[in-house]
């Protein structure tokens, strides 16, 4: 067992870092003593070497904070002069790409956590998920990835960004936004990349996963007194059914609250049908545009 010092001198890291990055991330949960002091076992200090060391490399603590044991080990494990020729964003798009076609899928989510690394989050949507998920949507109508290759890329994304939003959201200040999907829609993806870029702003970002009734969203939206929901309309099948369900949902929720749609759907849209409160989100450069006024 270490003390607190002793950690501090194991690791290279100050007392009050320490204490930081265990309060903003739960990067390892130290036991007590008897006195009620603080005693880190062997594996915590290693974990802590290795954040610091990757730190030292230029590494956000923020995004580190979500890696395993063996994914921080992979990333230290890099050439710096690899690190580098490898994080142009369109080579961890092949790197996946063909991971998935050889059914490697350890070396598929190795690419997408040094991704996730080294890259900020707005980079990371824009110039590799969104061409990355386009492109094994495209792969799977041609008959070129069967859907346990297609589940292989998705799954990883899903439960990373899921881990990425858990992270940010720590140090979220701002407005509340609550993320869902209707009865109907069950594409998630995009929504908790848009989760992510919510709390990467400063918001608050309560993510609920899809298909939840009307009635549901808006009683958690209340409860936490959020001002806007998301909602990803991808299936163009659901749209006949949609208008009714969001009219069910801004009849529940408090006077002035926003609900912002988005998703191949929600383009598909005719205005006219939309109740009062509702407003289409045409892309991401659109989302990023309105949560800067937000935020400014």
């Amino acid at each position: 067992m270490y003390s607190i010092k002793a950690a501090s001198q194991a690791t290279g890291l100050s007392v009050e870092t320490l204490r930081a990055w265990e309060r903003r991330y739960g990067i390892v949960e130290p036991r007590r003593d008897e006195s009620g002091r603080r005693v880190y076992l062997p594996e915590d200090v290693l974990r802590l070497r290795r954040l610091r060391e990757a730190t030292d490399r230029g590494h956000p603590i923020g995004r580190l904070a979500t890696l395993s044991d063996e994914a921080l080990s992979g990333l230290l494990a890099e050439a710096p002069a690899a690190i580098v020729a490898r994080s142009a964003p369109e080579a961890f798009v092949v790197r996946m790409l063909e991971a998935a076609r050889d059914y490697r899928a350890a070396e598929c989510e190795q690419a997408l956590v040094l991704a996730i690394a080294l890259l900020d989050p707005r980079q990371l949507a824009s110039e590799v998920l969104h061409p990355l998920l386009s492109e094994v949507g495209e792969r799977w109508h041609r008959g070129e990835f069967a859907i346990a290759q297609e589940r292989m890329i998705s799954s990883a994304v899903r439960r990373h960004l899921g881990l990425v939003l858990d992270a940010i959201n720590r140090n979220a200040r701002r407005e509340q936004i609550v993320f869902a999907t209707l009865p109907g829609e069950r594409h998630e993806i995009g929504l908790l990349m848009a989760a992510v870029a919510c709390a990467n702003h400063g918001f608050r970002a309560h993510y609920l996963g899809p298909e939840l009734p009307a009635d549901e969203i808006a009683k958690f939206a209340r409860e936490v007194g959020a001002e806007i929901i998301g909602l990803s309309v991808v299936m163009i099948e659901q749209l006949a059914e949609l208008p009714g369900q969001l009219r069910a949902l801004v009849e529940g929720l408090e006077p002035g609250t926003t609900v912002w749609l988005g998703g191949r759907g929600a383009a598909a849209l005719a205005s006219s049908s939309l109740p009062s409160g509702c407003t289409v989100i045409t892309d991401t450069r659109d989302l990023e545009r309105r949560l800067d006024v937000l935020a400014a």
